[in-house]
């Protein structure tokens, strides 16, 4: 009979891990919303497309440039932006770094993670709460103490505070879990009626609120309607996470219009979406964390760093250690 693997979370380094693992082990992932990616998430509203988490991710190792190109063959992925500009309050500052391949999921962000999760066993609307000592594994169940099955190993790729939330006391990973830290992010979706011309596809802002604005029609498959996504910085999002929504996207609105000398409040589609956990500001410093005693492991971008990249390196450090163990079992 084959190990039976839990991975909590269906972000990229959980869809990596369960690729990686799922021709040596039973492997399901649970997931405790509808959708996969994590943070490479989109959405849709009133006809309007919006890539809210992650804009875009480069590929800069051998084995994540050869997932990105067949992702690119298989149309779940295509390159956006062509350039980062800086905007600030005197203007546009045109980027001027050497070009470097930036990508997106196709048709949303989310389709880099929908494409290669094809084929995997996902239990979506299924939230791990808890883990019980089983024998010779782990029992798990959901927020209401309903039984979600048994594993022998259990992997967590939900972020840092998340995991160690779930891990017991006695884990060796703790002392790394807690080192971690993580910032979140305020991200504002504006849907217009008409293209604004703003002489750019995506900018990083150098502003006290914001940090970043993408064009979403300047996107490969999202010319339907015009739309903005705006990020403010994480810092500023960290010392007003618990405030008024309202208040938040007032703020933000009086910024960009700041920027760009216009009034976005009476858009025809405003939205408002909190990350508590958006950016990795001090990663594990480790690519997995694994407890043999316990069968117990974790691995994330919060491992390495704060790319999407850093998710596969993980998710393939750990599939590799366990792929060896499985092997000997």
């Amino acid at each position: 009979m084959k190990t039976s693997i839990a991975i909590i979370g269906p972000g990229i380094a959980g869809i990596t891990l369960a690729r990686a693992l799922v021709s040596s082990a039973d492997v399901t992932i649970f997931e405790k919303s509808r959708g996969l990616g994590g943070r490479m998430a989109n959405r849709r509203r009133a006809g309007f497309t919006f890539d809210h988490g992650a804009q875009y991710f480069t590929a800069r190792s051998e084995v994540f440039r050869s997932v990105v190109e067949r992702a690119v063959e298989a149309g779940n992925a295509g390159i956006w932006p062509n350039a980062v500009h800086t905007l600030t309050a005197d203007g546009l500052v045109t980027d001027s770094r050497p070009p470097e391949p930036r990508y997106i999921g196709l048709p949303g962000m989310s389709g880099l993670a929908n494409g290669l999760a094809e084929g995997l066993q996902i239990r979506k609307e299924a939230t791990v709460a808890a883990l019980k000592r089983a024998e010779n594994g782990w029992s798990l169940t959901d927020g209401e103490g309903q039984d979600l099955g048994r594993f022998d190993l259990v992997i967590s790729t939900a972020p840092a505070p998340q995991t160690i939330r779930l891990m017991p006391e006695a884990f060796s990973g703790r002392e790394a879990l807690a080192s971690v830290r993580i910032s979140g992010c305020f991200t504002l979706m504006i849907g217009l009626d008409a293209p604004p011309d703003l002489g750019f596809q995506a900018a990083r802002i150098n502003d006290e609120i914001l940090s970043w604005i993408a064009v979403e029609a300047s996107k490969p498959s999202h010319a339907d309607k015009a739309a903005l996504t705006i990020h403010s910085r994480n810092d500023w999002a960290e010392a007003n996470l618990e405030r008024d929504r309202d208040e938040v996207k007032a703020e933000m609105l009086a910024s960009l219009k700041r920027l760009l000398g216009r009034d976005f409040s009476n858009a025809a589609w405003l939205d408002l979406h909190r990350w508590r956990y958006a950016n990795v500001d001090k990663p594990a410093g480790h690519p997995f964390l694994f407890d043999e005693a316990f069968g117990l492991g974790a691995c994330g971008d919060w491992c390495l760093g704060n790319r999407v990249e850093a998710a596969v390196e993980s998710a393939t450090a750990l599939s590799k250690m366990l792929t060896i163990r499985l092997q000997g079992a």
